[in-house]
């Protein structure tokens, strides 16, 4: 473990990663994870966990600005942009839904055989229950590389004060959408529309923040707060079943920034937050499959919440090797490592 996490942290310090950011990552990813587990656990969905994809959206969009706006005013096509970031997601995508494969064949109708093999490519179907069938957190991967080509295509020719316009658009928007449907959407087909401007208003934020302050936020708040913020905010969301659109607009527009402009506060190393962001994108895009599959063997959720640690750090530990010569190199990109 040791090595791995030497290896995450030098590779993350070559790319010039942000620490704190990974630390972010770590804590979102298995806080999706609790409030799935809860809910498989009892049947009932409880609390308001599900907005650690909003921070996601967010951090994709800072971090995407950070490095990526500049190289596509420099030449970097569009289609190179998303390309690069749909091979990023793939590898460990396909893993997610080969875990899931096997029991979803054994238990669904062979009409819903094609979508399910098309979902391991990424390719969404509209006409089930789930866009993804194998992986429901998947929709997320989705929404976030059509976000990314909107910014290559769009949101990198904007001047900010315009992007702040698109992005008071959809927060109007995506809040009209949640006060009568709910802050929670975008899995399923009929919801999917209603996703576009949930992600485009934390994705166009995370690009805002990153224009303004560039590594160097202008609000004055410490990193312990910014990695405290999540678990506090979900935690009290849960106890008191916090699950409606003033609460999700609240962690989108303030909470949001404050986390990130805390972790941009962390300076030095820590072998822990650096864990947690390699962890992170692998724990996401495997738990759902997993603990599934688990259930299915009669395995509790406990288990399933076990096995999917165990997994995604399986696929961190290969993502953390040292690449060979000529080898193929399984690599992370996140929601929740972007």
């Amino acid at each position: 473990m040791g090595r791995f996490l030497r290896l995450a942290r030098y590779s993350r310090a070559m790319q010039g990663r942000l620490i704190g950011f990974d630390g972010l990552r770590g804590i979102a990813a298995f806080s999706v994870l609790l409030f799935h587990a809860q809910t498989w656990a009892t049947g009932a969905a409880r609390g308001n966990g599900y907005l650690a994809v909003d921070f996601f959206f967010m951090l994709s969009g800072y971090v995407m600005a950070r490095t990526y706006e500049a190289r596509l005013g420099e030449g970097l096509s569009t289609s190179a942009f998303a390309r690069a970031r749909y091979r990023r997601f793939l590898p460990v995508m396909v893993i997610a839904g080969l875990i899931a494969l096997p029991g979803f064949l054994a238990t669904s109708d062979m009409a819903a055989w094609p979508a399910a093999l098309a979902s391991l490519l990424l390719v969404p179907s509209f006409f089930t229950w789930r866009l993804y069938p194998l992986n429901g957190p998947a929709w997320s991967i989705l929404a976030e590389l059509i976000a990314n080509t909107a910014h290559g295509l769009l949101l990198r020719r904007l001047s900010t004060r315009t992007l702040g316009h698109v992005v008071l658009f959809s927060a109007v928007l995506f809040a009209v959408i949640a006060s009568r449907v709910g802050v929670d959407v975008g899995a399923q087909p009929a919801s999917f529309l209603f996703g576009l401007p949930r992600v485009m208003l934390s994705y166009g934020m995370g690009i805002i923040l990153w224009r303004w302050w560039r590594d160097r936020p202008t609000i004055m708040v410490s990193p312990l707060a910014a990695f405290v913020l999540m678990p506090l905010y979900f935690g009290i969301g849960t106890m008191v079943d916090a699950h409606g659109w003033i609460d999700g607009m609240v962690f989108i527009l303030l909470v949001c920034p404050l986390m990130l402009a805390g972790a941009l506060r962390w300076r030095g190393g820590s072998r822990l937050l650096v864990g947690g962001g390699a962890l992170s994108f692998p724990l996401y895009a495997v738990h759902a499959p997993v603990c599934m599959t688990g259930l299915m063997l009669g395995v509790p959720v406990a288990g399933g919440v076990a096995a999917s640690l165990v997994v995604a750090g399986l696929i961190a530990w290969v993502q953390a090797r040292p690449r060979r010569p000529g080898s193929a190199k399984l690599r992370s990109a996140p929601v929740a490592a972007s």
